[in-house]
């Protein structure tokens, strides 16, 4: 039944590629689909697939698994359903095939809830159209030995997506979240924790919202809006964009033809919000800033892919027309300006090795200055620099089903740090890194090992090793030695002139974390995690933490 549902789908594909390319919204970076991409790539069963930049379109998605389906000899039997269940939840069937929830309701209604192929809350698709309109549901109950006691989440909203006409995709999400138990153990997750709502209000309320237009022709994409979107070569942590901040608003563009790639992004970024005393009045000033980042790829082959990156900060005054053209070199642009903005250069690739085996590493250029290097003067402060290299191992170099990572990150003192007035120029969103949770003077070795039990159900460890020189400190909280630990610590006059690695107060983390997932049915997800923390410098910083969610998300 599996080879036959299997050769229904690539008989629709071959016969129809309308159906295959009239999906022009992007599939979130949160979907399951990226991880089984990654895997089948290193392994060798897909060919000519670049995650460099998340997220990808459905229409590439689509053709990643018809590329996997044509090599399902390569596949084990684990792999080969997990291939089957993907492409038929993303709806890579008959059209005919899909389900509304409430479709013959109430008779149908549990029958259609648990249904494993394309489901929706409402669909609709002709030959120039297609909408859908699906729910959005959480419970989560998180529980922190850090302070012995619990919380509970509670978040819904919806998701509204579709195409016209084979050249503009939409989306658009809403959710409102809100939270039971104690508000410190609630903090631990990430949008609590990065919620204007829960933590100025003081309520215990938080919401969230995405949405873009994306419009695409021949070579050629062109999207605004607000997504999540994650950069860089690592398979454990992204170093140029990560999931670390909130997600910004953004302009963004690519051209690809064969092995060349060109990607930009204008975004505007959040800094924290300056008070100004206005007689006997405080009123609260907005503080632009901005974030351009533009990358040339080249993949001279399958296994090779290459790529040059210039990032640039600028804040407190509107966009530069500058940095709105993609067709500059913007260090040179922003020196034209008074040099008044925060710019790096960024090399990254990536190699698969062997079937089974592939290295990367990426390099982030702050400030760097070579005459140092002939005279033992390297450690100078104004050399700036961080990198990340790491290997990825699946079968058959390990055993069916597995993925290994290792990877290794360097963060010299002041790294993404800037001259300047709080965090407009720091390498941040709304005060949070935009690349790896990771402070400049660190070191970082992380190595995850994700296993699939059954086509649904997975399970992954992550292991975090982190050394950081942090900076000095008295009681009151004012700095007393600089060491280029603190990315809102920049680098003074007075401060020395020499920053060795590592320097200054050691702090060690060792981090574990355990996660366990299973998609029930189609939409329906169960989630475990453990997470351990152990600061030695900084208790406040460790803690034992479960959580377990149940997710409904239909996509």
């Amino acid at each position: 039944m599996k080879f036959l549902r299997l050769s229904v789908v690539l008989i629709i594909l071959t016969f129809n590629p309308s159906f295959l390319f009239s999906q022009i919204d992007n599939i979130p970076t949160s979907h399951e689909v990226y991880d089984f991409l990654n895997r089948m790539y290193v392994k060798g069963a897909l060919e000519d697939y670049d995650d460099v930049i998340l997220p990808l379109s459905r229409k590439q998605i689509k053709t990643a698994l018809l590329n996997i389906a044509e090599n399902k000899q390569k596949l084990s039997t684990t792999e080969r359903s997990k291939m089957d269940r993907i492409i038929a939840q993303l709806g890579f069937i008959d059209s005919n095939k899909v389900v509304n929830i409430f479709d013959s309701f109430p008779a149908d209604f549990m029958q259609n809830l648990i249904y494993n192929n394309e489901k929706h809350l409402y669909s609709y698709r002709d030959s120039i159209v297609t909408f859908y309109i699906d729910p959005l549901f959480e419970y989560k109950y998180i529980y922190s030995d850090k302070i012995k006691s619990g919380s509970s989440i509670l978040n819904f909203g919806a998701r509204i997506r579709g195409t016209y006409d084979d050249w503009l995709g939409y989306f658009v999400e809403a959710t409102n979240g809100s939270v039971s138990g104690n508000r410190i153990t609630a903090a631990l997750d990430k949008r609590v924790e990065q919620s204007f709502t829960f933590n100025n209000t003081n309520i215990n309320f938080f919401d969230n919202t995405h949405g873009y237009v994306r419009l695409e022709k021949g070579i050629l994409s062109l999207q605004l809006g607000r997504e999540r979107i994650l950069w860089g070569t690592g398979r454990i942590n992204k170093l140029i964009l990560s999931d670390t901040p909130q997600a910004f608003d953004f302009v963004k563009f690519n051209i690809a033809y064969k092995s060349l790639r060109y990607d930009f992004i204008h975004g505007w970024l959040v800094q924290k919000p300056e008070n100004i005393i206005i007689g006997a009045d405080i009123s609260k000033e907005k503080r632009s800033k901005q974030i351009g980042i533009s990358r040339l790829g080249f993949n001279p082959n399958n296994d090779l892919s290459l790529g040059i990156s210039q990032m640039l900060i600028y804040s407190n005054r509107s966009f530069e027309a500058a940095y709105l053209n993609p067709f500059l070199f913007w260090e040179s642009a922003q020196r034209s300006l008074n040099d008044l903005d925060n710019s790096f250069l960024t090399f990254d690739g990536k190699c698969r090795l062997l079937k089974g085996v592939e290295l990367h590493a990426t390099a982030i250029f702050d400030d760097i200055n070579f005459s140092p290097l002939f005279k033992d003067e390297w450690a100078l402060h104004n050399n700036r620099f961080a990198w990340q290299g790491g290997i990825s191992l699946t079968s058959p170099v390990v055993i069916e089903n597995m993925t290994f990572n290792f990877e290794y990150i360097q963060l010299r003192p002041y790294m993404f740090s800037h001259d300047g007035y709080g965090e407009a120029l720091t390498y941040t969103n709304n005060g949070y890194l935009l690349g790896a949770e990771l402070n400049p003077n660190s070191v970082l070795l992380s190595f995850n090992l994700e296993y699939d039990i059954s086509d649904r159900i997975n399970f992954t460890i992550y292991y975090d090793h982190m050394l950081h020189g942090n900076n000095e400190y008295d009681s009151t909280g004012n700095i007393i030695k600089n060491v280029g630990g603190n990315v809102f610590e920049y680098y003074r006059l007075k401060d020395p002139n020499f920053s060795y690695l590592l320097d200054g107060i050691r702090e060690t983390e060792n981090r574990i974390r355990l996660s366990f997932n299973w998609q029930i049915i189609n939409g329906l997800i169960f989630r475990f995690n453990y997470e351990s923390r152990n600061n030695s410098f900084n208790s406040a910083k460790s803690y034992n933490a479960i959580s377990s969610s149940f997710k409904l998300v239909l996509d």
